[in-house]
């Protein structure tokens, strides 16, 4: 919730961002979401690099805190993160739509469609759970990021949402392996072209450092993939995989276990 004190600053933020919003977005928003270490900044960083994409450069989690109406509408609480970003930063005369990148958007696909009432595009990119449980926190090298109940719980929530329509699901592994088919992919499910610089987005992007990335952006490979397999990570591993949830969903999305 915003303080009493600041609330005419917001309100100020809003009305500007909204109305420079209302300039230049056209199209419909797209937001990513996904288990935190699961990909949802490098695929932030990839399509920024194409000229009808805003990227917010931070995540915003918008939707963590909302407010239910009566009439069953959604407004997010906190509105004016969004706006603030569009204040903050240049938008070009090609950036028709913003994407907004949180990894708790994932839990909240429901509330984003009620609040854009229908007209957005939502991609969850999932991850090999005994990967991504394999990340150390930024700030604290001793210690998993990620712990498997929450990747169990949030690659769920998108998966409750496969066959909406406005829902496109991907694998970070795939992205890294056959990046051009699946990044056209997502192009063609947005509506947008694949061009040069999408293609070849580390040049283009416009999202090159973040904390997720533990420095500066580069090209990936596929040096982070299968980290797992590796025996000194046998123990946490099996954090995961004794979990009779997680190998359903290893399974559900073509893991081999």
């Amino acid at each position: 919730m915003v303080a009493w004190y600041k609330k005419p600053f917001h309100s100020i933020i809003s009305f500007f961002g909204k109305a420079k919003a209302k300039r230049h977005f056209t199209h419909e928003p797209v937001y990513i979401g996904g288990c935190g270490r699961s990909g949802t900044t490098l695929l932030l960083s990839m399509l920024s690099a194409h000229p009808e994409i805003f990227a917010c450069p931070k995540e915003l989690g918008l939707f963590n805190n909302v407010k239910y109406k009566k009439d069953g509408s959604v407004v997010p609480q906190r509105l004016d993160r969004l706006y603030l970003a569009f204040l903050k930063h240049r938008i070009t005369k090609t950036q028709n739509r913003y994407c907004e990148k949180s990894p708790s958007n994932v839990k909240h696909i429901e509330d984003i469609e009620k609040f854009h009432k229908g007209k957005f595009k939502f991609i969850h990119i999932v991850r090999d759970g005994r990967d991504v449980i394999l990340s150390k926190h930024p700030t604290d090298p001793d210690r998993y990021w990620v712990p498997p109940e929450r990747w169990i719980n949030d690659v769920s929530c998108g998966l409750k949402h496969i066959d909406n329509p406005n829902v496109h699901t991907i694998r970070y592994e795939d992205l890294i392996r056959d990046y051009e088919a699946v990044i056209s992919g997502i192009c063609h499910f947005i509506g947008i072209e694949v061009n040069e610089q999408i293609l070849n987005w580390h040049l283009h992007t416009s999202v090159t450092k973040n904390r997720a990335y533990f420095g500066k952006v580069k090209p990936v490979f596929g040096s982070s993939l299968s980290k797992w397999k590796k025996p000194e990570y046998a123990d946490r591993v099996n954090e995961l995989i004794s979990k009779p949830e997680a190998l359903k969903l290893l399974k559900y999305f073509n893991y081999k276990t």
